[in-house]
């Protein structure tokens, strides 16, 4: 399951990222989304676009292009 998939205040924890740019692996783990850390969609644009999401004890956005790229495992 990927992140754009969690439904709205269920908390999944991250297993993997699986994208191939190396560069946008290293701007999303900058964010704090690293596997083992739990994470929660918060909330929803209005267009869809783009995800807030709680990583920890932080809220970050997340375009929901690269929130296919997070795999997640719902706990």
């Amino acid at each position: 399951m990927t992140l754009e998939q969690l439904p709205q205040q269920k908390t999944a924890v991250i297993t993997a990222l699986t994208h191939s740019d190396s560069a946008l692996l290293s701007r999303i783990m900058a964010l704090g989304i690293i596997p083992g850390e739990p994470i929660a969609i918060t909330n929803v644009a209005p267009l869809g676009c783009p995800l807030q999401v709680k990583v920890g004890d932080t809220l970050v956005s997340v375009r929901k292009n690269d929130a296919q790229h997070i795999e997640i495992e719902i706990i």
